[in-house]
């Protein structure tokens, strides 16, 4: 029997656009809170690089995703997947990976990190060793004649336009990014049945032949003579190991009438 009987890849789509989604409305919370002492700051610098992988992982999701959405949807599709290409340079420079040559340059950018006075302040290193790489990361997306592509100009943080703007397209980006996976995800759910209690049992038999060995293929047969004898022996093993009378009755009930 088919997967597609029981709309596995399309369930596993609405899945992935649902974390994705928790996921980037948690950090735009995150990102929004103010910054009140050392601990904050270094707090807010680690949800910038962690947001890039629910980006980066957007970007896929949408290369692969097959979302028939209207006219709009679709333009604003194609310009998100435009404006993510420099979320995939940051994630593969100095977040998913921390590549060494970046790391070089990260280094050589903010001798402070190094400074005597800062040897023996772990949160402050901690900050700068954050920023060294952030910016190094977004420094390096470079357009042919060598400058930056998004910005047009190197950012350090520490300057306040830099800042401002960073944060800003980062915001715009996160957002419009949520917007996309919450049209995505309401065109996705549209086309799933979501099954009744009627068809618990199935379900349930399906759900006990789900193969873990992601090499081999799941099965999706059902018999429903078959699955009433196992779940019937099951039942009376629990009955034989002491199960409480209650839940044996819950399971009867829910699976067997």
């Amino acid at each position: 029997m088919s997967k597609d009987k029981y709309q596995i890849p399309r369930k596993a789509d609405f899945v992935c656009l649902s974390i994705l989604l928790h996921d980037l409305k948690c950090f735009d919370k995150e990102l929004s809170a103010p910054i009140s002492d050392a601990d904050t700051l270094v707090h807010k610098m680690r949800n910038t690089r962690n947001v890039f992988v629910s980006l980066h992982n957007l970007k896929e999701t949408m290369a692969r995703t097959r979302v028939d959405g209207d006219e709009q949807f679709i333009q604003e599709s194609r310009a998100l997947r435009r404006e993510l290409e420099f979320i995939v340079h940051i994630r593969n420079k100095g977040v998913g990976h921390l590549d060494r040559e970046l790391l070089e340059r990260a280094v050589q950018w903010t001798p402070e990190i190094f400074h005597e006075s800062t040897s023996n302040n772990d949160d402050y290193l901690t900050y700068l060793s954050y920023k060294a790489v952030m910016e190094s990361s977004i420094n390096s997306y470079l357009n042919e004649e060598g400058v930056q592509k998004i910005f047009g100009t190197e950012v350090d943080f520490l300057y306040p336009p830099n800042a401002k703007q960073f944060f800003e397209f980062l915001s715009e980006t996160v957002n419009r990014s949520i917007k996309w996976l919450e049209d995505g995800r309401e065109f996705i759910k549209s086309e799933i049945e979501f099954h009744s209690d009627e068809k618990v049992q199935e379900m349930a038999a399906i759900a006990g032949q789900t193969s873990f060995d992601l090499h081999d293929e799941s099965d999706f047969s059902f018999s429903q003579e078959d699955t009433r004898k196992r779940l019937e022996a099951a039942i009376e093993g629990m009955k034989e190991i002491g199960a409480e009378d209650r839940v044996i009755e819950f399971i009867e009930e829910k699976l067997l009438n």
